[in-house]
């Protein structure tokens, strides 16, 4: 009778909260290996753990919570990541996060999905409709240090935490490795399953996060000094971005380094 009179009263509690005032969190992956041998202007060789790399970094925001969609591959068009873009965070009330990771291909231009590329300047359109204030883009490709130099993103928010977590500095590639995730995302997975909770609150914030997978990637026994992360944007970076929590975020480090650009 406890247990009903207690199952009664939270239910009364939850149903007086207006589904407004409940934040909620939302995260896109996306990765590709597989590509055609042209993407736009771009010849294109295939990757081999980009995909695996979506495939992971949606579990671990799942298992903190997050709401997650995910596609890799061939289904992983321009047209069907801008649908799941606006499908996702247009959903986000202002109380709320949304992240996009991306693991595949970068340019100078932007993104390569599997058939053209996603430009920057589609990414911004998407994310200032989105009403949540804070906004987290997660990208794992070559040369996606660009992104935190284009005057687009600098000038599209003003009022917003927006971060910017890039694996590479302009001019540099990103690596894949013997690993079954590629560098920057192997280190990524690590801090975010608890790694980077350096104060021990469970609570991981942005330079926690920065701090632990830069160490990570810049200090790899193989790999040292090779890449560089960046994070860049208006943020707060004493503020946490996820909540892990520890029976959920078993990390599995049985893995071996190999060499491929990414």
């Amino acid at each position: 009778m406890r247990s009903i009179i207690c199952s009664l009263l939270l239910f009364m509690v939850l149903a007086a909260v207006p589904q407004d005032a409940i934040s909620h969190n939302y995260v896109l992956c996306v990765g590709l290996d597989t590509y055609p041998k042209k993407v736009d202007r771009y010849l294109v060789k295939p990757l081999r753990v980009s995909a695996n790399d979506a495939k992971v970094m949606k579990k671990v925001f799942a298992a903190n919570g997050f709401r997650t969609s995910i596609l890799t591959d061939s289904a992983a068009t321009l047209d069907a990541v801008l649908r799941a873009m606006k499908y996702r965070f247009f959903t986000a009330k202002s109380d709320d996060m949304v992240v996009f990771y991306f693991s595949g291909h970068g340019t100078e231009d932007g993104l390569l999905c599997y058939d053209h590329v996603l430009e920057n300047d589609a990414i911004v359109s998407v994310l200032k409709q989105c009403k949540a204030k804070t906004k987290m883009i997660i990208v794992d490709a070559c040369y996606s240090g660009i992104m935190r130099c284009d005057t687009v993103w600098q000038k599209a928010f003003t009022d917003e935490d927006v971060i910017f977590f890039l694996s590479s500095r302009n001019e540099e590639t990103s690596l894949e490795t013997g690993y079954s995730n590629s560098l920057f995302t192997m280190y990524l997975e690590r801090g975010l399953r608890g790694g980077a909770d350096a104060n021990k609150d469970s609570d991981i914030t942005p330079k926690e996060l920065f701090d632990f997978v830069h160490d990570g990637v810049m200090n790899d026994r193989l790999f040292k000094g090779h890449q560089h992360p960046v994070m860049w944007g208006r943020f707060n970076g004493d503020r946490p971005i996820i909540n892990w929590q520890k029976k959920n975020n078993k990390t599995n480090n049985k893995n071996n380094h190999d060499t491929t650009d990414n």
